[in-house]
């Protein structure tokens, strides 16, 4: 059974002295390691797709090297548009193969906008990833809702991948930089990003506009009863729906990162199959390794082909 694949990352070697300039200081140990994987659109790349039994990979632009991260407001949309035009000329090598989710100038929210309606209606990308918060600014703000209110107009879902807390907020893990990135601050801080997202208002007034989360779910299906309960404490809404109301229609959830039989029992108990789709987290390999997990029996046949592809044909219009 062939996968359609969804948080599939890269990076530009054409690009990289920028890139390197918005990780200055962070530590890149891991990241190095596997750097020519991150440049690679051609044969390696089709090769490891192969071997996992990926059809197509829905290419997207690692957090390291996000234009949310440039201080420059004016530098950041004239990056981001030359990175979506490059991406969209490696998948012209491989249309069959290749699709694309835009990186966003959220600095500049007008023009971030603008550059996502373009991908989509010119360059042919599938929706957009945001990595995290832009320097303190959430999409939940307003300023960002005519993003949400493209994403419902075009049928093109944004997905929201992690990066840490801002700096302010980080005193938590003072002496504990093993509970930072993936190990546990990424989660944290996406969830909440996402929550944000969820109890503003946004999905009331497009209802239609669709939510990504990696890392199946970023521990939120585990949380349905108790957001309940904390939901009737409170009188005051700005949302018209509950958590889980919003977790269950204007949500889909992918596998990267984060397989277990404990991790896919429970969303597909919380949110059930057809909110589901498939992604490795590439270039981190962790495909291979909980295939075994998604085929143990866990899904039902034709669960685990939506989870594999036929999710995505009908969400993306894909096939």
């Amino acid at each position: 059974m062939t996968k359609i694949a969804f948080e599939e990352h890269f990076l530009l070697p054409e690009l990289d002295d920028y890139f390197r300039t918005l990780t200055e200081g962070v530590s890149s140990e891991s990241f190095e390691k596997v750097l020519p994987k991150f440049w690679d659109l051609d044969a390696a790349r089709l090769s490891d797709m192969d071997r996992t039994g990926i059809e197509r990979s829905v290419l997207s632009c690692f957090n390291y090297g996000s234009v949310q991260l440039d201080p420059d407001p004016v530098r950041s949309v004239e990056m981001a548009r030359r990175m979506n035009d490059l991406l969209a000329e490696r998948i012209e090598k491989h249309p069959d193969r290749f699709s694309g989710f835009a990186a966003l100038p959220l600095a500049d929210a007008e023009a971030a906008v603008a550059e996502f309606r373009r991908c989509v209606t010119e360059l042919g990308f599938l929706g957009a990833m945001v990595n995290g918060h832009t320097r303190g600014h959430y999409l939940d703000e307003r300023q960002y809702w005519p993003l949400w209110a493209a994403a419902e107009e075009l049928g093109a879902p944004v997905y929201l991948h992690p990066w840490s807390s801002p700096s302010d907020q980080l005193k938590a893990y003072d002496g504990y930089p093993d509970l930072l990135g993936a190990a546990w601050n990424w989660s944290v801080e996406t969830a909440t990003h996402a929550l944000r997202i969820m109890c503003s208002g946004v999905f009331d007034a497009y209802p239609r506009a669709t939510l990504i989360l990696g890392h199946m779910g970023e521990l939120l299906p585990f949380h349905l009863a108790r957001f309940d309960q904390g939901w009737q404490l409170y009188a005051a809404h700005q949302a018209q729906q509950t958590i889980t109301h919003y977790l269950r229609n204007n949500l889909l959830i992918t596998t990267s990162g984060n397989v277990s039989a404990a991790t896919l029992t429970g969303a597909l108990m919380a949110l059930g199959a057809d909110r589901l789709l498939f992604a490795t987290d590439y270039p981190f390999d962790l495909g291979p390794a909980f295939l075994q997990t998604l085929e143990s029996g866990i899904l039902s046949a034709p669960d685990l082909e939506k989870l594999y592809r036929g999710n995505a044909e009908r969400v993306f219009k894909l096939g």
